[in-house]
Parts: C-alpha cells; structure tokens; sequence
C-alpha cells in the first residue's frame, strides 16, 4: 500500500509535510514556526487576508460601529488568543478612521393657522411652556389671545353703550315755572354714530322727559362730519330744544372770507354744520338767548360773554364796521370781504347790550362752555356790580364737557389726566371733584358732563376705557338738599 502524503491546510493553501525518516521526527514538528513558517515567506495574498477582522464597510460613510452586529447578550466574552510570533512584529494596522454621523434634517412642521400656532406649545413645539408660580402653562398665546379679545370686545361694548346721569342742580330763589325743570346736556359727539341714524341715542332721549337739550360743543369734531349730529336733530320730537354752541375742535365758527351768494347775514359766514343745523330747528347760541316758560326767564348765554362789557364792546365793533363800509366805498378789496362777519359780530354785540338790560334779579341765567372755564374766570364774572357795571349778571349754572371723563378711567382711580393746562400739573392727576360731575365755585355751581366719545387732545389710544358715554340730566330745583339741612341744624 503506497504511503499517503500527509498534508496540513493553512488557510486555502495546502502545504506538504515531507515523511518522517528515522531519527528526524523529533526534528521535524518541533514547533508552531517550522510548521507556518517565517511570517516573510507568506504571500501577500496572505497579509491582506489578516485586514478581514476589520469590517467591510456596507457603505459610503458608514463606519465599522455600525456595521458591526451586535453581541448576544447571553454569550460569554472569549479571551482572546496570544499569537506566537517568530520575534518579528506584525505591522501595525492603521484603525478606520470614525466619520462624524450626520443629523438627519428635522422636518419642518407647517402650520396652516394661527390656532394651529398658538396651540403648539410644548418642549418640542416652537413655543415653550412657562411656568408661573411653580405651574406650568401650556398654550399660554391662546390664552393672551382670548384675553386681548375679551378686553377689546369689552372696550367696544363699553363705548357703544349709554349711561344716564341724573343730577339735581338746587337754584335759590327758583321761580316756581321752572321747578322740576329738566335739561339734558350732551358733549363731545365728534361724529360718532350711536346706532343706525343715532337710533340708540334717540331712542334713550325719547324715552326720558326734558324741556331742553344743551350740547356744549364738538358735536362734529375735527372730521368736519356733521352727518351724525344732523340725524340726531332729525330724529328728536321737538328739535327746536336743542340749544348749541362750537366747541375747539368743530369746524368754524366762521368760514374764511363770505359766500357770494345771496342771503341772510349767518348764511353768508357761518359754517354749513351750524346753517345745517339750524335749518333743522336747533339753535345756535352765540349770544345770549331768552327761553321763556310761562311767567318765567331762563336766559342761556355763551360763556365766553360774561366778562365783556357790553357798552364797549358794542361801541368798538360799530366803530369798526362804520370804517369799513367807508372802505367799500372807497374801493377798498379787504374791507369788502371783511365787512359781512364784522357786520355779524356788531350785531351779536347788539344782542349782548340788550340782553344785558333786559335781565333781572329773579331771571335765572345758565352760561354754556365747552372748556370748563377756571375758577377766577367765574369768580371774576360774580365781582361786577349791576347797577354800575355792564356785564351780563353772574350764572347760577355752567354746564361744560372737552374732558370726556377723562377718557381713560381706572377702577378705583378715576381719570389720570385731562386736557386742561389751567388745572394744577398740568391736567396730570387732577381733583376728580374737576373731572366730572357738579361743584361749587363761589356763588356759582359747575357741571361737567363726561360727553359721548373721545378728545384728541388727549394722547392715548382714540377710545374710552372704563368709561361709557353719558347722557346727563340736570334737574332744576329750589329745594335744598338733605345733607346741606343737616348741616345747618
């Protein structure tokens, strides 16, 4: 039987174990090395087979961590095996260099409202919870949200709505025609609708009894819209009760220069608001005007007549007209334009003299002011003599509005700040005795009404805050009231 040569396999590479003879087969398997031989002698094939512990990479960019299965959890770590070298070190395998993992790009969340926003509050939504007193708030935008709309429909209701104000003025020495008399006093409109042709407005002051209806100025305001104003004298039963005066902010009271066309002396300079409105029944008060009730005088002037003298001022704008018609003759342009007003303002100083003439004692006079007039103004009107001095007799009543409560009113505070530079600070702060309301200065009472909407002069946001619209209504009586007779007993 022919002898088999032994063969031993290293790797796919079978190499011959030559046959041990006598006395060599100690010599032959001495050791690991003569069998593998010196680790030079291996092909190269063969030393690039040593790199197959490090894991091929699957693909582009991936490194060996990821590629590499994970180890079973129940198999036991395998001590690694010493390779025995013949002396000579193996080259160094130089290690996968690691490649930073790339971060996936988050997708963007699109969001298809605005409630979709507001409602995206969480630790992975844009807007983060906050925390007051220790709790966290979720979705805390909605709920700014809902609060500015709850607030600006509060605003809006409270500016749409209507107060009434009931106040009983005491008039000493009161003729028994006008006990019980009632005015209504309203300010500061400035073109603001209440309703559909001012229908709330009208349906309140139809719905209340008065014998009178004072508008203390800028019924029309700044916009120059006298629309409102005229709907709200259309729409009253009796609009010859009405009784105006301009206020700062209304247009006019005169035109530039006068109209060409034909007509009576107020058609030529007054302005279209007022001509409107007087065409629909209301007077206008720019002199002093005579209210007659039965056997008794209720006279309503403008305020800014009480501390006029009235010889003087009737002689002064006579003297100017007569100069100025002598400049028309003349041929004199300017005096032509001018004449027409300055003739109007000497016949409303006429009615100044005469009326002045014409009061008594026992007559009641009531002065209307858009701009509360201040406390030496009035003292100054209660200082002139009758029977010496030609003034208009002092009032028993000033009614007023221009401070609009002050427009911004804080709970418990009241108005910060009115438009009035005559007023301590500046009007910042003021006496809310001076804001709104009935005082007493000297012998004189004051009303300041709260008016119906804004004044621009007041530099805040154009409406009222914790103030509605007031409809005021001042009742006339010569009974004291109660507190004043326990303070005299």
């Amino acid at each position: 039987m022919p002898e088999v040569e032994n063969k031993t396999r290293a790797g796919k590479r079978e190499i011959p174990i030559p046959k041990p003879t006598t006395g060599a087969s100690e010599d032959v398997l001495r050791d690991e090395t003569d069998l593998y031989g010196d680790e030079a002698e291996i092909a190269p094939r063969r030393r690039k087979r040593t790199d197959a512990r490090v894991p091929i990479m699957k693909k582009r960019g991936e490194t060996a961590e990821e590629t590499a299965e994970p180890p079973e959890e129940d198999a036991e770590e395998k001590p690694k095996k010493k390779e025995k070298t013949s002396g000579k070190s193996l080259p160094k395998i130089a290690p996968a260099k690691k490649q930073k993992k790339k971060k996936k790009p988050k997708k963007r969340r699109i969001y298809r409202s605005l409630y979709d926003l507001m409602t995206a509050s969480g630790s992975n939504g844009p807007i983060k919870p906050i925390r007051v007193f220790g709790r966290e708030i979720r979705f805390w935008p909605l709920i700014i949200l809902a609060a500015v709309a709850i607030l600006a429909g509060g605003v809006m209701l409270n500016n749409s709505n209507l107060t009434i104000t009931e106040q009983t003025v005491t008039v000493v020495g009161l003729p028994n025609e006008l006990e019980g008399y009632r005015i209504v006093v309203l300010s500061d409109m400035n073109g603001k609708r209440f309703g559909d042709e001012q229908s709330l407005l009208l349906r309140t002051l139809n719905g209340l009894k008065y014998d009178a209806i004072f508008c203390v100025g800028d019924m029309v305001g700044a916009s120059g819209n006298a629309e409102p104003f005229w709907e709200f004298i259309e729409g009253l039963r009796s609009p010859e009760k009405v009784y105006f005066i301009c206020g700062d902010s209304d247009p006019g009271p005169y035109i530039k220069g006068a109209r060409s066309t034909e007509g009576i002396l107020s058609q030529l300079i007054l302005e279209d608001w007022i001509l409107g409105a007087i065409e629909r029944g209301a007077n206008y008060v720019d002199a002093p005007k005579l209210i007659q009730v039965k056997d008794a005088k209720l006279w309503v002037s403008p305020a800014t007549m009480l501390n006029l003298e009235t010889t003087s001022t009737l002689e002064t704008w006579q003297d100017q007209t007569d100069q100025e018609v002598d400049g028309v003759r003349s041929g004199i342009n300017d005096d032509y334009t001018t004449l027409p007003l300055t003739t109007y303002r000497t016949k409303l100083a006429q009615t100044l003299y005469e009326a002045q003439r014409e009061m008594s004692a026992a007559d009641i006079h009531i002065a209307l002011a858009h701009e509360p007039p201040s406390d030496e103004f009035i003292y100054t009107s209660e200082d002139h003599d009758p029977s010496v001095d030609r003034f208009l007799a002092a009032p028993e009543l000033v009614v007023a509005g221009h401070y609009c409560g002050g427009v911004w009113r804080l709970p418990g505070v009241g108005a910060f700040f009115v438009p009035d530079a005559t007023l301590p600070r500046g009007g910042w702060f003021p006496d809310q005795a001076d804001v709104a309301g009935l005082s007493v200065v000297g012998e004189t009472q004051k009303y300041v009404t709260r008016g119906l909407s804004t004044n621009g002069k007041v530099k805040l946001l154009p409406f009222r805050l914790f103030n509605e619209p007031e409809v005021s209504v001042l009742t006339l009586t010569s009974t004291l009231p109660e507190n004043m007779l326990e303070a005299g007993g």
